[in-house]
């Protein structure tokens, strides 16, 4: 994400990535769920759309910034 965005903003990008991922694992140990093939595989597919998400926010603030508009 470096090359993308910057170092801050791909800190920030993998710091709120790493915090999801943080908050998911806690809930899981809370409800004391038994993580079975197919749940695993949810889990990574939330962490990669979470991903994408962050990667469309910060395009489009990019592309607003381009525009002339201010944050």
């Amino acid at each position: 994400m470096y090359y993308m965005f910057g170092r801050r903003k791909a800190f920030t990008a993998a710091l709120t990535l790493f915090t999801f991922l943080l908050i998911l694992s806690a809930f899981i140990k809370l409800v004391d769920y038994a993580l079975s093939l197919s749940a695993i595989a949810a889990v990574v597919l939330s962490l990669g759309m979470a991903v994408d998400a962050n990667v469309i926010i910060y395009e489009r603030i990019r592309e607003e910034l381009r525009n002339g508009k201010k944050i």
